[in-house]
């Protein structure tokens, strides 16, 4: 080349090429401020002069995070990156950004100048077509006419390897031949998608390690001339969705059995107030007709005022453990009732409840009372016979003492037998009595009655003995209570019983001043609640061991030891119980509990 046509080309570099190249490059001082850019650069990004290249590229304040030009500025190393940054439109691009230091005369770093070259879309989609075929969760294979494996990707490699060049039917089944049903043999001769289930085998040569349940799709892949030339098959892994399937059915099967084969009656209710299950156990212990349809309304009506929607508002399970529910036929049935809200999440999907009829336990309950009663009869004929011997003895000495005046014709000695024998005789009588009441047992006959109205008259029975002995006696009501079924003339008894033996406390007290006896009546959730409270004398522990049991008594002859025994009986009776505290010096308190459900459930017993 002759020296005139080297020196124009070599002007035609310098001043031309620059603008000519068709990438776009920039020069950016330490700034980070683009101070030359070529038309290429400008059609890519704008206007450039005097402008961040970070405000350029990403729309940024600030100079971006990671900045491949800050590294080069610090140690002078070129460097390549694929790169994603906005041009002049707002839209992001995909390019390759090459950063090359510029070195000054003194080592620095002045500038640098950045070349960015687009990556063609065809080369971008293939890029990213590669990357969602390779991470795409699913075993996804290409196969020919031949059913050989041209391609498969990540997932399927990490699975079985490398198959391609393989034929499907033996890398998958382990089969010499084409599979009798196969859905890429369907796609390759219709050119439509098929779907299906097949069982894969993960081994060694013929041994099996594993099965593995696919559902395989088959869509058409490259067509060529109007026939399929590759399909690509994709198959999802649901060997683990099956097993739980089988799992729940198992456990599905489990439960119709359980609840077809309960005692116990079972039903459900859906958010709807539609009723689900109501087992065999139900239907009998409700007495619903097998033809007859249960309703939400029916339920309603046949178990206890307001149960449902106490169940329908809790946050866990409501619990009766003696309740009264009316059947399809109108009787009343005792039963231990359980509600539970069913929710998915926080998503309420309805009700469970449980019905545990209690006919045969309450039958039990009252033979196990009337076994005890007899018990306690007999016991207490033992021990009456041996209280008459020694009221027998007290009315001998009284009839000597009657004779002996007689003979002797002694006026004072007539009337000291006379009075022993009236007091032996009424303590006879009065024992006679006790024992007759407690063996005849009288059957309580409960009916609506205020509970406060039966200890106000205990009150008003004991009110003038209390004040004529000093002793205060007061009746607390924290609140009103509702009429419940209850034996007026029983409940009388317990109370007068309980009142009467606090009185007796007091009287045998050492402290003989200021004593008071609290009658409490009170209703805390559905439980009726008597207490009748002393500061009297108290009880040392081996009285307290022995004051519910038959015959005991602490006041000598003028006791039958009958009261408390025969308290506790009515109480028993009414579905309830007695509770007794004391301390030694300091008093006693007796406490009846009668849970309004074992009221109701004894009301047509």
């Amino acid at each position: 080349m002759i020296p005139r046509q080297e020196a124009d080309l070599d002007e035609w570099i310098r001043g031309e090429l620059f603008n000519a190249m068709p990438t776009g490059i920039a020069v950016v001082d330490r700034n980070f401020t683009v101070i030359r850019a070529n038309k290429a650069f400008e059609q890519m990004f704008g206007a450039w002069e005097n402008r961040k290249c970070y405000a350029m590229y990403r729309t940024r304040s600030s100079i971006c995070p990671h900045c491949k030009g800050g590294e080069a500025f610090t140690d002078g190393v070129p460097r390549v990156n694929q790169e994603v940054e906005y041009d002049k439109n707002g839209r992001l691009m995909c390019h390759i950004d090459h950063v090359i230091p510029v070195l000054g005369r003194g080592r620095d770093i002045p500038f640098l100048v950045q070349i960015i070259a687009d990556i063609p879309e065809v080369e971008q989609i293939r890029a990213e077509h590669q990357l969602m075929f390779d991470q795409v969760p699913c075993h996804i294979t290409i196969l020919d006419r031949e059913m050989r494996i041209v391609k498969c990707n990540k997932k399927l490699r990490e699975t079985f390897g490398d198959l391609a060049g393989r034929y499907c039917f033996e890398a998958f089944k382990g089969l010499d031949r084409q599979c009798s049903k196969c859905t890429a043999r369907q796609t390759f001769g219709d050119g439509q998608t098929h779907t299906d289930h097949h069982v894969w085998n993960i081994g060694e040569g013929k041994t099996i390690r594993e099965n593995i349940h696919s559902l395989v799709t088959t869509v058409p892949f490259q067509k060529i001339e109007g026939k399929v030339n590759l399909v690509m098959e994709l198959a999802v892994d649901i060997s683990q969705e099956l097993r739980l399937q089988d799992e729940l059915e198992q456990a599905y099967i489990t439960m119709q059995a359980f609840i077809a084969s309960s005692k116990d009656g079972i039903f459900t209710l859906d958010e709807s107030g539609d009723v689900g299950i109501f087992n065999r156990a139900a239907r009998e212990l409700f007495q619903v007709p097998d033809n007859r349809e249960v309703s939400y309304e029916l339920l309603a009506s046949m178990l206890p005022s307001g149960f449902l929607d106490q169940v329908s508002e809790s946050c866990g399970h409501v619990y009766l453990p003696e309740a009264g529910i009316w059947t399809f036929q109108g009787e009343t049935i005792p039963v231990r009732l359980v509600g539970t809200r069913l929710s998915a999440g926080e998503h309420p999907i309805g009700m469970a409840f449980l019905a545990e009829d209690l006919r045969e336990v309450k039958q039990l309950e009252r033979g196990k009372l009337e076994a005890e009663r007899l018990a306690a009869v007999g016991q207490t004929v033992a021990g009456l016979a041996h209280a008459i011997k020694n009221l027998i003895t007290g009315l001998q000495g009284g009839l000597y003492l009657l004779s002996t005046g007689l003979d002797k014709g002694k006026i004072e000695r007539i009337h000291e037998g006379r009075e022993l024998l009236d007091r032996n005789i009424k303590r006879v009588s009065a024992s006679v009595k006790a024992f007759l009441s407690f063996a005849k047992g009288r059957e309580i006959r409960l009916r609506m009655t205020d509970p406060v109205e039966v200890a106000a008259e205990v009150i008003a029975m004991y009110s003038p003995k209390a004040k004529e002995c000093g002793i205060k006696l007061v009746h607390e009501r924290f609140r009103e209570i509702a009429p419940a079924p209850i034996d007026h003339d029983a409940m009388h008894e317990c109370l007068t019983n309980l009142v009467g033996n606090a009185i007796d406390a007091c009287l045998t007290s050492e402290d003989k001043n200021n004593h008071h006896v609290w009658v409490r009546s009170f209703e805390k959730e559905q439980v009726i609640t008597y207490e009748v409270v002393d500061d009297g004398c108290g009880m040392d522990d081996e009285v307290k061991k022995s004051v519910f049991t038959v015959f005991f008594t602490t006041k000598g002859l003028i006791g039958t030891g009958l009261g408390l025994l025969t308290t506790r009986r009515i109480v028993q009776e009414h579905g309830g119980k007695i509770e007794m505290e004391s301390t030694l010096g300091k008093g006693s308190t007796f406490r009846i509990s009668l849970p309004r459900a074992g009221l109701l459930s004894r009301v047509d017993d």
